[in-house]
């Protein structure tokens, strides 16, 4: 016997798999491309890029999206010694 849901049977509290695979993929997406751009940024000292990858770790889409928008900021003294090159 094969077993179909009909439209009755769907529950619309229950995202569909396309919709949820979609959001796991751009999810783990935006989790590698933060680790990527912590690991290659030069304008934080080791211990602040040690902090802004654990707090990637520790929360992965509120940590990438903190560091897509505050991190990847230069501060005012790389952009001075930029400058004075």
């Amino acid at each position: 016997m094969i077993l179909a849901l009909s439209t009755s049977d769907v529950n619309p509290l229950v995202p569909n798999w396309g919709i949820m695979g979609f959001l796991l993929l751009l999810n783990a997406i935006l989790f590698i491309a933060s680790l990527v751009s912590i690991a290659r940024n030069r304008t934080h000292t080791t211990g602040g890029t040690v902090v802004w990858a654990l707090i990637v770790l520790a929360v992965p889409v509120l940590g990438s999206v903190l560091w897509f928008l505050f991190g990847r900021r230069e501060t005012s003294s790389s952009r001075l010694r930029d400058q004075a090159r």
